[in-house]
Parts: C-alpha cells; structure tokens; sequence
C-alpha cells in the first residue's frame, strides 16, 4: 500500500510544462491589434488624397475650358461700349454658337457668378456632388470673378471647402482655390514701352458717320448707327424703352390711320415707332472715313469717349 502511495506521488508530481512559442504568439496578436488600423487609416487617407486630386484637376479643366471660350469670344464684345449696347444688339446674324457665347460674356460681365451657372457646360457637376468637395457643387464660389475689367482680362476664381471624414488631432476641413487668369483675345496691341506715338497718328483713325447725323462715331456697332429694330403687331403706347422714355409715332411715315397697321417697328433707344422698316429715321447710312474729315462733328456721347 506504501509502495502504491509513493508511486501515485511521483507520478503527479511530473507536470506537463508550458509549450514553447505560446507567449509570442500573444504579443504578435497584440502588435496586429495596434498596427492593423494605423496601415488601414493611413491606406484610406491615401486614397482620399488621390480622390482630391482627381476632383481638382476636374474643376481646373472646366474653368480652363471656360476661360478660352470666353477669351475667343470677347473680341465681339470689345467693339460694344458696355453691357447695354450688347443687349439691344441683334446678335442673330452671327449664328447660335456666336450669340450664345456672347450672351455669356455679357452676363458674366455684369455679374461674375454668372460664371457658376455657366461652367456647368464644361464641367460634370455630378462628379463634384460625389467628390469630397463640401457642399458638392453648391459649395463652390465664384464670388471672386472677373471678366473684362479694366486690364481686358478674364479672371475665374472659383473657392470650395475638402471636408475632412475623420477629423483628428483638430483637423479642420481644407480650404483651397483655383484659378485661371487670361487675356481676352480682342486684338489689342499692348503698346510697347520703348514705343514712342508720333504726330499726325491721331490722323489715321478711322470713324463713322451716317448721312443725317451730326456726330461721329468709334465704334461701329454703336447703338446709334446699329439699331436693333424689333417687329410688333400693337401699338406701344404703354410701352417704354430702354432709357425709361415712352414711345410716339414717327413724324414720317406714321399717318392718321396709324392704328389700323398690323406692324410697327421700334428700337431699344428710340423714342417713336415706325411703320415703315425702311422710315429715314431707323434707317442708317454708315460710311467710314478717316478722322481727320470729319470736321465740324462732335464725337458721340456713347461710343465717342
């Protein structure tokens, strides 16, 4: 019975010891823990990243394009005194690109966020609505634009905000801003600064005169010489022109039974309508001639300056 007993003692004495390895594997499981989401934020940040740049070259192609568009066509506008002259103009004649574009120019003229309506045309609006632009296309801002200012340029500025998913260590969301800066293509010919003009230059100015005018003219797409002569089946004497005046019948070609025409015939700054498209008084004679023949007018007050 002794015998047994040490026996049994001896045997549960001899424990099994510890596998080898099995520590580290705990501390490999550990560092995963710790090292796997570093590598996964910063694999995702990486991709972020390259998503910005895909969306700000996007928005820097679309201006670019913009900017040449309106660049090609503001040598249209350069021969129109302002905004309001291009309005009255009938620009049919150069063809629905032409127009379109010249419309444009106009609009974004008077008013630079114009543009952000206008570069729809040039640029996927949807692909900004799924960037990481904030706001999408709704956050970007035009405010800053200029076209045709004093310098004949074309200046598109455009603002956004990049949100940021995961903001840490205080990060905010990134302001940036592009930009595209050209010069429109009017033909002027910056003047060098060696350049010195000589006399009798101002000899070799061309203007223009019509028969029954009294004044010369600068430009001629002046509003004066160019008239927009637009067709109405009414009498307008509710109506008012561009200048706020009413309008009267001509002295010329209206008669008494004026009201039994079926067409009249007025302009954005007259201040009579017309029966007649061919009246003297909406029809114009323009001959070119050179300034120095010119004498005894007086330069226009619209285009004259």
């Amino acid at each position: 019975m002794k015998e047994k007993l040490r026996l049994y003692k001896f045997i549960s004495c001899h424990k099994k010891p510890p596998a080898r390895g099995s520590g580290i594997k705990a501390s490999l499981t550990i560092e995963a823990a710790i090292v796997l989401p570093v590598f996964l934020y910063f694999f995702i940040a990486i991709i972020y990243f390259i998503q910005i740049i895909t969306v700000q070259e996007h928005i820097q192609q679309g201006i670019t394009r913009m900017g040449l568009s309106l660049a090609k066509s503001s040598y249209l506008y350069s021969d129109f005194t302002g905004p309001d002259e291009v309005e009255s103009y009938d620009a049919s004649d150069f063809g629905y690109e032409i127009e379109y574009e010249l419309k444009a120019l106009t609009e974004a003229a008077l008013e630079g966020t114009f543009l952000k309506q206008m570069v729809k045309a040039y640029l996927d609006a949807e692909i900004v609505n799924h960037s990481a632009v904030l706001d999408g296309f709704n956050g970007l801002s035009f405010y800053e634009s200029k076209v045709l200012d004093s310098s004949d340029c074309i200046d598109i500025v455009v603002r956004y905000r990049i949100r940021i998913p995961v903001k840490l260590f205080g990060l905010e969301d990134i302001r940036l801003i592009q930009r595209v800066k050209l010069r429109a293509w009017n033909g002027h010919r910056v003047p060098a600064c060696y350049r010195k003009e000589t006399e009798g230059e101002e000899d070799e100015t061309y203007v223009y005169i019509t028969n029954t005018g009294s004044v010369y003219h600068k430009n001629m797409n002046c509003s004066h010489i160019k008239l927009s002569i637009e067709e109405i089946s009414y009498v307008p004497t509710e109506r008012r022109n561009k200048s706020g005046g009413k309008y009267y019948p001509c002295e010329i070609c209206c008669s008494s039974d004026v009201l039994y025409n079926l067409v009249y015939y007025i302009t954005a700054y007259g201040e009579r309508y017309h029966t007649k498209k061919d009246c003297p008084k909406i029809k114009r004679t323009v001959t070119k001639v050179l300034l120095s023949e010119v004498e005894g007018r007086e330069p226009c007050k619209r285009c004259g300056r």
